[in-house]
């Protein structure tokens, strides 16, 4: 048995490095390690001729009778990614397809508002998920990146002075002062949106703390919009929530991250508005934070 299974495996890597109708080649490996068990049969190879990071490896195992073969190619790819923890991870040529569990968060202010709107930075917060990400390294070298995917992006622009956001009739939002009286807590507008990056990294580093950066646009799908005041009146707790207001429905932030050895920081500046002008005050969106 397990000369068969080393034999099996052994057709699948020599002497030189090509792919073609499922024969591998591997040209001037550097270090070759073979494990074989009853039913397992596994071989790694580290480094290739014009490649010393090359790592390649196939695992055959006889399960209820049938062949199961396993083969990943330069899973080290993503020691030099950006974002959390990797899984489910599949390469097709220069393309590679992750299921990811990032998570960043980060202060959220507004620049070019309208007269009233104050949102300062320490109340108002910006929560990012980062799902999924396709990674496409087109040039030979192993330092440049592009990554499109999609995650969930969730903000909120509070003010805590002594305007609020108030839904009218009409259904614009205005900015108005409290009620007479009054004892404000705070007045936000929070976005969920559907995010889609196309961004490009370059990650020239493998140690120290700084490894690279990446930069370009992030576009926001806004699916869920909504207000919420909280105020007392003679000790009485008032809240006011209205939902589905009239947002900018698609938006697109320019992003910059530097990665860092165990974090990224980032900053992210929209020039859109976040309301649908036409029925809401004017303000963009600035926002900076961390991620892991």
């Amino acid at each position: 048995m397990k000369r068969i299974l080393f034999l099996t495996l052994m057709a699948a890597a020599t002497n030189a490095f090509a792919a073609e109708n499922d024969t591998l080649v591997i040209e001037k490996p550097q270090r070759v390690t073979i494990i074989t068990g009853d039913s397992l049969q596994s071989i790694r190879v580290k480094g290739k001729e014009g490649n010393n990071s090359f790592d390649y490896q196939n695992t055959i195992q006889l399960i209820d009778s049938n062949y199961v073969s396993t083969e990943t190619y330069n899973k080290s790819l993503w020691d030099l990614m950006p974002f959390g923890k990797k899984k489910d991870c599949e390469k097709r040529g220069n393309m590679q397809f992750a299921l990811i569990a990032s998570f960043s968060v980060g202060f959220t202010t507004a620049v070019g508002a309208a007269d009233g709107v104050n949102i300062p930075v320490g109340p108002s917060w910006e929560f990012m998920w980062d799902i999924a990400q396709i990674q496409v390294r087109p040039w030979k070298e192993r330092n440049h990146y592009f990554y499109t995917g999609f995650g969930l992006d969730w903000r909120n622009y509070r003010m805590t002075d002594q305007n609020r956001f108030v839904e009218q009739p009409d259904g614009r939002i205005a900015v108005t002062p409290y009620p007479q009286g009054s004892n404000p807590d705070f007045s936000r507008i929070k976005v969920l949106s559907l995010t889609v990056p196309f961004t490009y990294g370059f990650f020239p580093f493998k140690q120290g703390l700084f490894r690279g950066f990446e930069i370009g646009p992030v576009l926001n799908f806004n699916v869920y919009s909504s207000i919420k005041t909280r105020y007392s009146i003679d000790d009485e707790k008032q809240k006011d929530i209205t939902k589905g207001l009239h947002r900018n429905p698609v938006t697109v932030d320019f992003m910059v991250k530097l990665q860092m050895k165990y974090f990224n920081i980032y900053a992210k500046y929209s020039p859109c508005n976040v309301l649908d002008t036409a029925y809401g005050p004017k303000f963009r969106s600035v926002s900076f934070g961390v991620g892991f």
